[in-house]
């Protein structure tokens, strides 16, 4: 076997193959290129092993996920309760400055007018503590429905007093009427929300 240079210039190995006739005499002898061995790159076993698993664990994963997604009220309730919180603050802050703004108050007595009548559609059946999830809900809200409707039908008067009040220039009448709110939250929060420590 020797290597010999191709066309390319590139060096090739060939073998001497010896042609043989009928007699059994040697005749002419012929270069004939060897061909090149197959190599079949194997595929790396950790990545199929991995692929396996994967495959094997989507379907779970996507039931865990699914058993774990907590109802959508849990969170829309909070974000509306933390709007609430924001507009209550707000509002109150101007009382304490010399000149109130009247245009953030009548900002903030929308958005609590707007947020009240969404909050009796955020406790249905099944949002409780019994959820498993964390909340500050008391499961009085599912036992007494009577009630606490009462109570959140009183937050919606509440706050639509405190819309018409600041569509006006009378801060004590304003005053008054954002008073009345916070005194429909507490009453809630007294009745239906866990305490906080």
């Amino acid at each position: 076997m020797r290597r010999t240079r191709g066309r390319s210039g590139t060096l090739t190995q060939s073998a001497t193959i010896e042609r043989v006739d009928r007699a059994g005499r040697i005749g002419e002898k012929r270069r004939q290129p060897m061909p090149a061995p197959l190599v079949q790159e194997p595929m790396p076993m950790q990545f199929s092993k991995l692929a396996v698993c994967a495959a094997l664990l989507l379907p779970a994963t996507a039931m865990v996920a699914v058993a774990a997604a907590p109802h959508p009220a849990f969170k829309l309730r909070h974000d509306n309760f933390e709007a609430m919180g924001r507009a209550m603050k707000s509002t109150f802050d101007q009382f304490k400055k010399p000149t109130p703004n009247l245009a953030t108050i009548r900002k903030n007595a929308n958005v609590l007018a707007a947020a009240a009548t969404k909050v009796k559609g955020h406790f249905p059946v099944g949002t409780g503590p019994e959820a498993g999830v964390k909340t500050e809900a008391l499961a009085a809200i599912w036992a007494r429905p009577a009630d606490f409707a009462a109570a959140t039908d009183r937050l919606v008067d509440t706050t639509k007093g405190l819309q018409a009040a600041a569509a006006g220039t009378d801060l004590a009448k304003i005053q008054a009427a954002a008073g009345a709110v916070g005194g429909s939250c507490k009453n809630c929060h007294d009745s239906f929300r866990k305490p906080r420590g």
